[in-house]
């Protein structure tokens, strides 16, 4: 019988994968991720009397950030430390992820629909107070072409006790070569008033990304290495370097390992000439043995 359904999942894999060779419809991380560790130095510096001079310098020490529980070959939940939040999934009759549960009142419990292709197409998340009253909504809408995503539509809601209502609509679009993402731009309007456009550009390494096609990081915001745009589920490999406009800051990373067994994630603050900014990350990865 496992050997029935092992060839059935395959055979269903090689079809899409005939159909479009940049065809996603995995729902899971490419590995079998058990936990990601984390650790993390936050320095300031500051240019003084013709010499940089160290104005801060702040150590967290490496801890459990990201856990993940299998039940055979199906996640069954993950916690992220790091917020507090703990994530239940549910699967539909074609074992992709369908449902997430949020055991959280600070995040959003979400529905999922995809097309025939296996391609996430309707994101939908709410929150609601024990008595059912909503609170927010964020609803994505998917554009996809060629298997590779083009456009994220978003329509955020939210309506807090003794706060004021919120209303914003956001559109990404991504640039891709070689199945990775290189740009992405965002543009948003809050409450009636368009802000800035947000442009990030992507270098990559030839590292394969362990997260590739997990569902959960494919919404924006929701990166656990990277954590912008959905990088982490679309991008078959690792960024080496991503630029945020032209803000001064900067984002490089390097890795070991293979399968991916740390991630260093540099970040550099030069928006000031009297003034830098570093932020370091270490990501150890674990996995299912």
């Amino acid at each position: 019988m496992k050997n029935s359904i092992i060839t059935a999942i395959g055979i269903a894999v090689l079809a899409l994968a005939s159909c479009n060779k940049e065809s996603n419809p995995s729902t899971l991380p490419s590995q079998k991720i058990a936990g990601i560790y984390e650790a993390s130095t936050f320095k300031t510096e500051m240019f003084i009397a013709g010499e940089w001079k160290t104005m801060s310098n702040k150590t967290n020490e490496r801890k459990l950030a990201h856990e993940f529980s299998w039940e055979g070959n199906e996640l069954e939940s993950m916690t992220d430390h790091n917020l507090g939040r703990f994530y239940s999934f549910g699967y539909d009759e074609k074992g992709r992820i369908d449902h997430i549960y949020s055991h959280s009142d600070q995040d959003f419990s979400r529905v999922i629909s995809y097309d025939r292709d296996g391609h996430v197409v309707l994101s939908k998340g709410t929150i609601r107070m024990g008595n059912g009253t909503l609170l927010a909504s964020q609803d994505f809408t998917f554009t996809w072409a060629d298997g590779t995503l083009q456009k994220v539509e978003e329509v955020f809601w939210s309506h807090y006790p003794d706060e004021e209502e919120v209303n914003s609509t956001t559109t990404r679009t991504y640039t891709w070569e070689n199945g990775n993402v290189v740009k992405t731009v965002r543009s948003e309007v809050k409450n009636g008033s368009p802000l800035s456009d947000t442009v990030y550009t992507y270098e990559y390494s030839t590292e394969a990304n362990p997260l590739y096609g997990f569902v959960y990081v494919l919404h924006p915001l929701n990166g656990i290495i990277f954590d912008y745009e959905g990088i982490d589920c679309l991008s078959r490999n690792l960024p080496s370097r991503i630029v945020p406009g032209d803000d001064g800051v900067r984002y490089e990373y390097s890795f070991s390992g293979s399968p991916l067994a740390k991630v260093e994630k540099h970040m550099i603050g030069d928006t000031s000439p009297i003034m830098h900014l570093f932020t370091d990350f270490t990501l150890d990865f674990e996995y299912v043995k």
